[in-house]
């Protein structure tokens, strides 16, 4: 089983089953967004994970995805959009 470092107490990082169910499902909406493409593409699935040493559940978007969001982001802060 896959494993990370818990960001706030070291501890050891589990994920979950899937990213398919309940708040993961649209986890984070881009702020650049228009209300039209929200209702299209609800948000940004992140899978979250639980660190089984403080409790802490961390939503992770995979790295495909934050590179798209990343330049995304950087196309509209050159537009001066943002």
């Amino acid at each position: 089983m896959e494993t990370r470092k818990c960001p706030f107490c070291g501890g050891t990082m589990v994920p979950s089953k899937t990213d398919l169910l309940g708040h993961a499902r649209y986890f984070w909406v881009p702020p650049w967004k228009s209300r039209l493409t929200d209702l299209l593409k609800p948000g940004v699935k992140g899978r979250p994970w639980l660190c089984i040493d403080c409790g802490a559940v961390v939503a992770y978007v995979d790295e495909k995805k934050l590179s798209l969001i990343r330049e995304e982001y950087e196309q509209k802060k050159l537009e001066g959009s943002i």
